[in-house]
């Protein structure tokens, strides 16, 4: 029974342990996040994120496919795609965004693979 329980991570939004995100050129985000299994070297695992009402991420590029689901809030993609709570969302490898939200918003992330910071002006 001990093996079982310690195989297991439950993680929480109400839980303390949060950190600011580094967000390249954004060094004020309002953006935190909490390891689940995310490996920063290989760029795999997921990851819960809170973003504050008015907040974006950095322009990056995503090296293996992401996966995020809305849990509350809004978040609007670089193109005008706009995604709300409830939203399973999965963008393919090479997929090249940032993100907004203008409420704030919870998610839950999972990347498979690294991701690189890019120029605005390259989307």
């Amino acid at each position: 029974m001990a093996q079982q329980q310690s195989a297991r991570t439950v993680i929480r939004f109400d839980d303390p342990g949060f950190v600011r995100m580094r967000m390249d050129g954004l060094p004020d985000a309002q953006v935190w996040w909490k390891n689940i299994s995310f490996d920063e070297e290989t760029g795999q695992g997921s990851y819960l994120m809170k973003m504050a009402p008015g907040t974006r991420s950095n322009p990056h590029v995503h090296y293996g496919p992401e996966e995020f689901f809305v849990l509350e809030g809004d978040l609007t993609d670089h193109d005008g795609f706009r995604y709300r709570s409830g939203d399973f969302v999965s963008l393919a490898a090479g997929f090249s965004h940032y993100s907004r939200t203008e409420a704030g918003c919870l998610l839950v992330v999972t990347h498979r693979g690294a991701t690189e910071a890019i120029q605005e002006n390259t989307l």
